[in-house]
């Protein structure tokens, strides 16, 4: 894993070519917290390594989600109508990687090397993550590649005394 120890860690990167490349640049560093947003059940389970999550307000209690409209996540999480956000802690990069698609597992098969049971809304709950967050959605917006969730939160499960897993430039550390 990366550490933060100081700028000496963050390589200089060549000059964007143009503003999709400039914006790439900046949003690889910007450090975030990293999750696994996981939808359906039985085969229909899939899953997808994502730091694009950000609460909305508290009343309801909503957090958003944004993901590619290609991705099998997004139509399990369309058909199912609701998600978990799994929130990894420092020992969750397998299961970054392996939602991510860094590995040979694809589809339902990402879900064997873990352990999982579902809270109210059915959606599979990573056992051992950080937090997780079982969201109905309430909205969804398109734009662009991307669509964004808002889930209403139902139910949600914190285990305290554990460093959460974050990216940053490419690089995955814990804090």
């Amino acid at each position: 894993m990366a550490s933060f120890a100081g700028k000496s860690d963050v390589s200089e990167t060549p000059a964007p070519t143009g503003p999709v490349d400039a914006f790439k640049s900046a949003m690889r560093v910007l450090a975030s917290g990293v999750t696994v947003i996981t939808a359906g059940e039985g085969d229909g389970r899939r899953g997808v390594t994502a730091s694009a999550v950000c609460s909305v307000t508290m009343e309801p209690p909503t957090l958003l989600v944004c993901l590619n409209r290609s991705g099998e996540s997004f139509e399990a999480i369309r058909e199912a109508g609701s998600f978990c956000v799994n929130l990894l802690d420092g020992d969750g990069e397998e299961a970054a990687l392996c939602f991510a698609g860094q590995t040979e597992r694809r589809g339902v098969e990402q879900f064997a090397p873990f352990s999982w049971t579902s809270l109210k809304t059915g959606a599979p709950v990573l056992d051992g993550a950080l937090a997780n967050i079982d969201c109905e959605i309430s909205e969804t917006i398109d734009k662009g590649s991307h669509a964004v969730f808002f889930g209403t939160v139902r139910e949600v499960r914190v285990r305290e005394g554990k460093a959460a897993l974050v990216h940053f430039n490419r690089n995955f550390t814990s804090v």
